[in-house]
């Protein structure tokens, strides 16, 4: 009698235990879905995108078109000095470059002194999704508004650094600059737009570019690419060419202080482009691919 009352509790233990785990994978499953349906409102949670109002106005009647590669042309084939940058929107010196020394460049295009070549390259610096970034604004190209995409791109930078170029970013942005989404999307899947990157990096490779933002001008390389170094090489290219460089704005103010600007990255120092704020003194980074 004893022996199977003694079974009897067993039996009882052993179900008791078979409950406890049904009910702890019940539990379980419940978590798991509800972290899912938590992340998949995240995921698709529109993100900010600001657009910079002087964008409108900044690129506003200048000569744009593409070279037969693809890549970005501003000013005019008129202008006697051309100036090409190698860069990408993953790279943090890059948007260094583009918050100091981009806009008197622009302003050198409108004055006609400068014609100015962007070379859409990716994964020479550590934030996330470079190649989404420059596809993105190849794409904004398509409709006219490369450039304003591309103050876009180094403006998030700036302010969201690894979650910049998120998708739900980009598609805000895109809604924000006004474009027609369902063509840009096309756009960004197509092969068409990613020949541009890779032709991008293939250029760079063939150029031999030490970094980072890159800046040739009239085919020579400024071995220091910051305001003055940048200004003074174009202002010899046009004493070059018997002409005197334009008055534009404060450049003369600009190029007697030399900048934290933007020097060349480097991928060995990871640590230095996670921040939006690099070192100063930063080596060479090395092109995709070399």
């Amino acid at each position: 009698m004893g022996r199977n009352r003694t079974i009897e509790r067993r039996k009882e233990r052993e179900q008791e235990r078979k409950r406890q785990r049904q009910t702890a994978v019940l539990i379980g499953g419940v978590v798991i879905v509800v972290l899912a349906i938590v992340l998949l409102i995240l995921i698709n949670q529109p993100q900010d995108a600001p657009i910079s109002e002087a964008s409108s106005t900044r690129y506003a009647g200048l000569p744009q078109r593409t070279t037969d590669e693809g890549f970005l042309v501003i000013g005019s084939d008129d202008a006697p000095v051309q100036v090409v940058e190698y860069s990408s929107f993953d790279c943090t010196h890059c948007a260094d470059f583009h918050e100091t020394v981009t806009p008197t460049l622009i302003e050198r295009v409108r004055a006609g002194e400068i014609q100015f070549t962007y070379v859409p390259m990716y994964g020479t610096g550590s934030i996330t999704n470079g190649q989404g970034a420059a596809l993105a604004a190849i794409c904004a190209g398509e409709q006219g508004k490369f450039w304003e995409m591309h103050d876009a791109l180094f403006s998030w930078q700036k302010l969201y650094a690894n979650t910049a170029f998120s998708a739900n970013r980009l598609s805000t942005g895109v809604s924000n600059l006004g474009l027609d989404a369902g063509a840009w999307n096309a756009c960004v899947s197509s092969d068409a737009a990613r020949q541009v990157t890779q032709a991008a990096v293939q250029a760079a490779q063939l150029q031999g570019i030490p970094g980072t933002p890159s800046v040739y001008v009239n085919g020579t390389v400024v071995a220091s690419p910051d305001l003055n170094s940048v200004q003074t090489a174009i202002d010899q290219a046009l004493s070059t060419a018997g002409l005197p460089p334009a008055q534009i704005g404060d450049t003369t103010e600009a190029t007697t202080e030399p900048a934290a600007e933007a020097t060349s990255e480097a991928t060995t120092e990871p640590a230095a482009e996670a921040t939006s704020e690099p070192a100063a003194e930063a080596t060479p980074e090395a092109t995709p691919g070399s």
